[in-house]
């Protein structure tokens, strides 16, 4: 790690007025949440143009209804089974020293388990289901049942049920609505990313001088426009990544790195 940036990176915490901590998928794939752009990830094998719009996935679900159990069962479990890691426990501690804005695309859940209390999901949440006409959350799921969900999909992936068999099982573990007006809250390829999560981010970007950027690959825009935004505003960027980033680099794993900032700038 360059100790030029390391110092920037603490001083630059250390007197921060706002902080936005801009988070990606390497910060829960340290929580075993399998990401979907790495090499091997879930777009090689799951192609988006199936299962990442909901054009595709309902053409999937009337074509080959096993494999979007499959893909969803693949989705859910990691999800119900992910517990916060240390680089959530140490974002949400710079939150109780500073006011923390934390802006993330996962969809897990993680940052608000670990403590976190202002954030937002740009690109919505696997715990939530929504009216697509109100946009009103109807259902807000706890990992147990998620959980369940995913010990019926295998169980009919292993072909040890029927589809009927499993409609039934998750009518009474997900709120269906026959008529389609509800669905889980996420942003897929073609959509707008969440609001009013989006438009408060743009605002707490614009107002923080800080911003910390970690898990995040880049790709995904309009987000990954985010630190370039705040540079524009005079803000200090701090990227934590393994490979070499432009600017203030600190190189390692989130879960490391972001814990030892925490300490340099806080002291514990």
């Amino acid at each position: 790690m360059d100790t030029d940036h390391r110092i920037i990176a603490v001083l630059a915490l250390r007197n921060a007025h706002r902080v936005v901590i801009f988070t990606g998928a390497g910060v829960s794939a340290e929580s075993g949440i399998p990401t979907f752009r790495d090499a091997g990830g879930f777009w090689t094998r799951f192609p988006p143009e199936k299962f990442a719009t909901w054009d595709g996935l309902l053409r999937t679900a009337l074509t080959h209804p096993r494999l979007l159990a499959e893909f969803v069962l693949n989705v859910i479990e990691p999800v119900a089974q992910a517990h916060f890691n240390a680089a959530h426990a140490a974002i949400s501690q710079i939150g109780r020293h500073l006011p923390t804005t934390v802006v993330t695309q996962n969809i897990d859940g993680l940052h608000q388990a670990a403590g976190s209390a202002d954030v937002l999901e740009i690109h919505g949440s696997l715990l939530e289901v929504i009216d697509v006409g109100s946009g009103d959350i109807v259902h807000r799921f706890q990992r147990e049942e998620l959980t369940a969900m995913a010990t019926s999909l295998r169980r009919y992936v292993a072909g040890e049920q029927s589809l009927l068999s499993l409609l039934m099982q998750m009518r009474r573990q997900y709120p269906l609505d026959w008529r389609g007006r509800h669905r889980p809250n996420l942003v897929l390829f073609g959509d707008a990313l969440g609001e009013p999560a989006w438009s408060r981010a743009c605002t707490a970007v614009e107002d923080c001088d800080v911003l910390i950027s970690v898990g995040t690959s880049g790709a995904v825009y309009p987000a990954a426009l985010l630190p370039a935004r705040a540079t524009n505003q005079g803000a200090t960027v701090i990227s934590i990544d393994p490979q070499p980033v432009a600017g203030c680099w600190l190189q390692g794993a989130a879960g490391e790195v972001l814990p030892a900032l925490v300490l340099d700038a806080f002291g514990h």
